[in-house]
């Protein structure tokens, strides 16, 4: 294991390098396309392309539950305080032959994960859902779709809540805002923002789009909303900063990726954005400033990734197969809050471990999310 210390003097460049992770999760035979981690903190939940939804135990990263589905899973989250997984499934085979447009219905699964019954299901969808996104009262659920459309399921029913929104382009990521007023959605040719309560289209920019024609993959909100944040992918593999007033790109692009960049996450305290990459990286980086701080190197590519509660591990989801834990240093959690403007240091305490080798999962209040693009394949 190599190891470098961040330090405040080391001027642009604060990265500390670690390889070894404390924990792997083997079982998945194939990539793994999403992570959603339970509220309790002792569970986490993966999908891959094996057709199979796994829940494991984090103390010792044993399987505790498995559901053999009749496709490939393509995204999960978690709602209900954990007491429910909902999971995106199709066939792929038509999308490995980049026969994009074909028609290939998409099913959504909800599965209770004490009796491992369903709850609601299959929920017809279009072709390839890969975008899964809960709202902050849980009262809905977003899924993204490459017919251009994403649809808002009533969590309560099951039912589709209005019409859906209309993208015209294939939708790699949606995220709520944080008051759940907004959805940001991320397509191959735009960034949309769209108001929820009037179904409106309130902004549209291409974002990565304008650079080497990249898509624009991944999105996160800022818990105060003034940001929203973007990846792109291997044209474009940069993270971009966006002012929500005006949608007018702030400050300079957060470099360091040198391929794909499949998901971006902000932690719970706000203070560190984690990034996965096909460059077989996760890499932290200071929210205040963009420079990236902590960096995770593995074997392959890691789709996804989450945050631990008390934010001193990160999980990564990998393209073989394999979910690993990595450690976030001290040192790192320091060198973050350092650059943080003064009121947010207020609210961002330092993180506290709630309990031996039993760190507790979750992604920002609960909401446990998937973004997938066609680039996976």
């Amino acid at each position: 294991m190599s190891i470098v210390q961040p330090s405040m003097n080391d001027g642009e460049k604060l990265t500390a390098s670690q390889r070894e992770p404390v924990k792997t999760f083997e079982g998945h035979e194939k990539p793994i396309t999403s992570i959603a981690t339970f509220p309790d903190g002792k569970r986490i939940a993966t999908g891959s392309y094996d057709k199979t939804i796994r829940i494991w135990r984090v103390e010792d990263g044993r399987e505790m539950r498995k559901w053999v589905m009749q496709k490939s899973v393509t995204a999960s989250a978690i709602l209900r305080d954990g007491m429910q997984v909902v999971s995106a499934v199709g066939d792929l085979g038509d999308f490995l032959e980049k026969d994009w447009d074909k028609t290939v219905y998409w099913q959504l699964w909800v599965h209770d994960t004490r009796t491992g019954r369903v709850v609601a299901g299959p929920l017809d969808g279009p072709n390839w859902v890969g975008a899964l996104d809960v709202s902050p009262d849980v009262s809905i659920l977003a899924s993204g779709s490459f017919d251009r459309t994403v649809n808002l399921w009533d969590t309560t029913t099951w039912q589709r809540n209005g019409d859906p929104l209309k993208c015209e382009a294939r939708v790699n990521c949606a995220r709520f805002s944080p008051t759940g007023e907004l959805l940001g959605i991320a397509t191959d040719k735009h960034i949309q923002i769209w108001d929820l309560s009037q179904r409106e289209r309130l902004a549209q920019f291409n974002g990565h789009t304008n650079f080497n024609s990249s898509e624009n993959i991944s999105l996160a909100w800022t818990h105060d909303g003034r940001r929203l944040l973007s990846a792109g992918d291997e044209g474009d593999p940069v993270i971009r900063s966006w002012d929500t007033s005006t949608w007018a790109q702030a400050g300079d692009p957060w470099t360091g990726h040198s391929s794909h960049v499949y998901h971006i996450l902000l932690n719970p305290a706000g203070t560190l954005l984690a990034s996965a990459s096909d460059d077989n990286t996760v890499r932290l980086w200071q929210y205040g400033t963009g420079i990236e701080i902590s960096r995770y190197d593995h074997s392959a590519p890691v789709w996804h990734i989450a945050f631990s509660v008390d934010e001193c591990f990160i999980f990564g989801a990998c393209r073989n197969g394999e979910t690993l834990q990595w450690e976030i240093q001290k040192d790192v959690h320091a060198a973050a809050r350092d650059v943080l403007p003064r009121e947010m240091k207020t609210e961002a305490g330092p993180p506290q471990r709630t309990q031996k080798n039993a760190p507790y999962l979750d992604v920002c209040g609960f909401r446990t999310t998937s973004c997938m693009s066609l680039r996976h394949l």
